[in-house]
């Protein structure tokens, strides 16, 4: 028992201090994840259900297979018809849990798609926010404004190829000027993301919330995605847990839920399982109302702590129903099998999951 509680002691520190590599990247020795405590967060989940009005949006499309496949490395170079562009966004935010009046500005790294205009106000797009690992930043995916990565092709790629709809993605950071505690940043991320960012992002960008009140934006909820690596998919199902009335898709890579503490998903999986649902049970939504696609790699330190969470929230099939195919359930877990705790296993895990996203 007593080497049990080690080894997870140890992975917990593995990815609280880094342990990232990608020999086709140049950001290789990417340190990840923070420091554990013996953490816990409030679930603030939504305090009465939530009645949607009808949005008309684009005509309804089919869901593809959820199964995985091996990433097609061509595009992450290939040339296609038309490329997006990558620029810099900066909003204003504060310390949204511990109060006080003072500003600060931070920004975030957008993907647009090939074709975007900001005077075009006809044309919708689904948004996606996606948070880098411990250590890192926004320029870990997207490198800078104006410049070119293997994320940014990817995203080129799949869209040129028609399996993905055009979509904005907003790089994040959960680091702050107010606090130094990073997994309390990452827990309380979502106070920042609805009351800050979204708010300013989807005033300048064009998606589909017809306002950026509190309402609008919840009625948009279908178009709007969530996603993180390691750190960033810690920060990914606390978004989960308190915002699930805005934000209908996830995708968590490379980390597990710490609601019941640091690396509960491994130490604490039925719990932690049990804990999301009960989320669920407690926002008024069911399971026709969200989607999770979470994955990590076969050889990554994450792997013994998301897995088993996984495969415990497969067993509460009256709330994550697993599936080959989004139209037939909410839920699926991918396993790159070669994958380590890198860039490569969150390129694989986006190259099958982002066609999921906003059926």
């Amino acid at each position: 028992m007593k080497n049990k509680f080690f080894s997870a002691m140890l992975v917990a520190t593995m990815l609280l201090t880094g342990c990232a590599g990608n020999e086709e990247s140049d950001a290789d020795n990417i340190n990840d994840q923070i420091s554990v405590s013996d953490t816990t967060t409030t679930s603030a989940a939504t305090e009465s259900a939530v009645t949607e009005e009808a949005v008309e949006i684009v005509p309804e499309r089919i869901y593809p297979d959820n199964a995985y496949k091996a990433l097609d490395r061509t595009f992450l170079s290939a040339e296609v018809a038309e490329r997006g562009s990558v620029v810099k966004f900066t909003y204003e935010t504060k310390d949204n849990v511990g109060g006080g009046d003072m500003v600060y500005e931070k920004y975030a790294l957008v993907y647009l798609p090939a074709g975007y205009d900001e005077n075009d106000t006809e044309t919708r797009y689904n948004v996606m926010y996606f948070m880098h690992g411990g250590s890192d930043s926004p320029e870990w995916f997207l490198k800078g404004e104006g410049q070119k990565s293997e994320f940014a092709y990817l995203f080129d790629s799949l869209i040129a190829n028609g399996e993905m709809e055009p979509a904005i993605i907003c790089f994040v950071s959960y680091y702050t000027e107010y606090r130094s505690d990073d997994t309390q940043n990452c827990l309380n991320f979502h106070h920042e993301l609805m009351n800050d960012l979204i708010p300013a992002f989807e005033s300048k960008y064009h998606t589909y919330a017809e306002d950026v009140t509190p309402e609008g934006i919840r009625a948009s909820r279908l178009h709007r995605a969530f996603g993180g690596f390691s750190m960033g998919a810690v920060t990914t199902w606390a978004t989960f847990e308190n915002r699930l009335d805005s934000i209908a898709y996830y995708m968590p890579v490379s980390g597990d839920c710490w609601a019941l503490g640091g690396t509960a998903g491994g130490s604490r999986p039925t719990a932690t399982a049990e804990h999301l649902a009960q989320v669920v049970k407690n926002s008024g939504f069911t399971a026709e109302d969200f989607y999770i696609y979470t994955g990590c790699g076969g050889n990554d330190i994450a792997e013994p702590n998301l897995r088993p969470q996984a495969d415990a929230m497969a067993q509460l099939t009256d709330t994550f129903i697993e599936c080959d195919n989004f139209a037939d359930g909410n839920f699926y877990f991918c396993l790159y099998e070669n994958g380590g705790h890198d860039k490569n296993t969150v390129l694989n895990v986006m190259y099958n999951g982002l066609p999921k996203m906003f059926g």
